[in-house]
């Protein structure tokens, strides 16, 4: 009969698609993500319940929180009876109906001191059990095995250190999509809806498990209940903590720190395994890992459909299923002028990131970004008919550039646009150097820093992958004589708001909305904002240095832009100041600052 209910079970999973792998690949049928069940796993450890009280776990640490909770429990409770015992049988036996007289007295020697040391010797009962137990949580020595857990917006990073497996772990695709709005999908139907993982937590019985934590984004919090604590994943800080599993089992948890809009959406699932179980899993994870890795050529095909399950587990969340995105919050992909645009642009976007998009350089594969860049390009209404290698995102990742590569039916096609094209790229170059060889050359508009970089590159910074952006001053920049402010050519007002329009698209429409309405009380509204109308330079000294979550864009926009940027926002969007400021003016405050 057990067995018949663990095939039944298997066969549901199975059906609603919550693995990767095929019936075939796993003898047992039973499924957790896309880890294979060993025969007779127990499918759940200790079924999710509500109670009133703290629950006891799983390890021996989490029974010893458990043992200290109830002490200090009836501790408060028998305080709790003695105080308020007293308090009402005096107030009871001594009323006034009865005859009873307050007595005036003070300074009391005796009483001072009973209610002196009670308390002090209640407080050491408390604390002798209380520190033991802290001690024994942060005694991470001797530990079997290190994992090193990343918390990132919204999955989490698990690298184990001593064996080199390295994985993300998201939501599962059936919790995925009962959890979008609109779905149609009732959650009750979803087994442990937005419990499930596409790649679950596995570790060996009767080890200790040393967990190191941290953060690539903002703070967030690993908690599974069943191991008795919970602990901060913080950027830049490293917590640590331990465990050791009795008894195999599936064992469910989440992120318990407002991380961002999808918090309730990155979920924590740990699969205790007995040794040889575990140890089978390894190898076999170690073996996938290094087929995933491989670099080698695939065809348009291929990286399509590959790029079809990247999209769904990474993009789609903000970016929707079908590309459409989310006006003024989230982009659409469907026919995007970066999406259609240079494909090396797209990637070093997708690498660096930018805004609320992550850096997914230090998140996917190779292939997988390849195969997801191909995708955009040629689904969501996008036919843009070329893709990218696995190769070439391997040399984006390490400064190279390279062209990307079109697919057979349409190689001809491209080759006769760049063909086309060449002539006139040529041409602006040398317009460009007949221009820096004049006097005038401080007419030349200045190319924005980040822009200058071609290649990506990631910072030293062991949590925060990003762009470095060179101080150097670039040929232009050079040219200019000492009096460049003074040379420098007027730009008209309508000139300013027209090119801001695109800037702050590009840059302020996902935080503060298309038509500036914000989104209270997170981004504030910059329609008839008291900043916005009221002094230019209040304005422009909050854009340079930021404020809050509000960047510096005094160094990630050029003059031109920021200047474009700031009359966009003063006479646009239901505001009509009618100052603006040069972008030479922007430039010298950049340099000051």
């Amino acid at each position: 009969m057990k067995k018949t209910k663990q095939l039944f079970a298997g066969l549901i999973l199975l059906f609603l698609g919550l693995g990767t792998l095929q019936a075939e690949d796993c003898p047992s049928r039973m499924m957790e993500g896309n880890v294979c069940l060993p025969k007779d796993f127990p499918l759940e450890a200790s079924p999710g319940r509500y109670t009133l009280n703290l629950m006891q776990g799983q390890t021996q640490l989490s029974h010893d929180v458990y043992d200290l909770h109830m002490l200090i429990l009836w501790i408060c409770v028998f305080v709790g009876i003695g105080v308020f015992g007293t308090m009402f049988y005096s107030i009871y036996h001594h009323r006034k109906s009865r005859g009873h007289v307050a007595e005036q007295f003070h300074e009391n020697t005796t009483v001072e001191i009973i209610w002196t040391v009670i308390p002090a010797l209640i407080l050491i009962s408390m604390a002798i059990p209380a520190t033991k137990t802290l001690l024994e949580m942060d005694d991470v020595q001797d530990s079997d095995m290190t994992v090193k857990v990343t918390g990132w917006q919204w999955k989490w990073e698990y690298d184990y250190t001593d064996s080199g497996i390295h994985f993300f772990s998201n939501l599962d695709a059936a919790s995925n999509r009962a959890r979008q709005l609109n779905s149609d999908i009732d959650p009750k139907s979803v087994s442990h809806y937005l419990l499930r993982v596409d790649e679950p937590l596995v570790i060996p019985v009767n080890k200790k498990i040393r967990f190191v934590f941290t953060a690539a984004d903002v703070l967030h919090s690993w908690w599974v209940p069943d191991l008795g604590w919970k602990k901060d994943a913080i950027p830049g800080f490293i917590n640590e903590a331990w465990t050791s599993v009795p008894k195999a089992g599936i064992y469910r948890g989440q992120c318990t720190e407002l991380c961002g809009k999808d918090h309730g959406f990155m979920p924590v699932v740990v699969v205790a395994m007995e040794q040889p179980d575990y140890d089978a899993w390894k190898q076999k994870k170690l073996d996938a890992q290094k087929q995933g890795n491989d670099d080698s050529d695939q065809s348009h095909e291929q990286l399509v459909k590959k790029g079809a399950e990247v999209y769904g587990k990474n993009c789609s969340t903000c970016h929707m299923e079908n590309g459409a995105g989310i006006p003024g919050a989230f982009p659409a992909l469907t026919k995007s002028s970066v999406v259609n645009g240079d494909i090396n642009a797209q990637a070093s976007l997708i690498l660096n990131g930018k805004n609320a998009m992550p850096a997914f350089g230090k998140q996917l594969t190779a292939p997988e970004l390849a195969a997801v860049i191909t995708y955009t390009r040629n689904a969501l209404g996008n036919s843009k008919g070329d893709e990218i290698q696995p190769k070439a995102i391997k040399a984006l990742l390490t400064g190279g550039k390279v062209e990307p590569a079109a697919s057979s039916d349409v190689k001809k096609e491209v080759a006769a646009e760049k063909s086309a094209e060449k002539p006139k790229s040529e041409e602006k170059v040398k317009v460009s150097e007949d221009k820096a060889k004049t006097k005038d050359a401080s007419k030349v508009s200045e190319k924005p820093k980040e822009e200058t970089i071609e290649s990506v590159q990631f910072a030293q910074d062991k949590f925060y992958p990003q762009k470095r952006i060179s101080d150097k001053p670039d040929a232009v920049d050079t040219a200019k004589s000492a009096d460049t402010k003074n040379s420098a050519a007027k730009v008209s007002l309508d000139d300013l708001v027209g090119k801001g329009s695109a800037v702050y698209e590009k840059n302020c429409q996902s935080c503060h909305q298309k038509d500036g309405a914000g989104m209270p009380p997170m981004f504030p509204a910059l329609k008839g904002s008291p900043i916005v109308v009221g002094k230019i330079d209040s304005q422009v000294d909050l854009m340079l240095k930021g404020k809050g979550v509000m960047p510096a864009f005094g160094k990630t926009l050029s003059a031109e832009d920021f200047a474009a940027v700031l009359a966009y926002t003063r006479n646009k969007l239901g505001n009509s100041v009618g100052d603006f400021k040069q972008p030479s003016e922007i430039k010298a405050l950049q340099s000051a600052n």
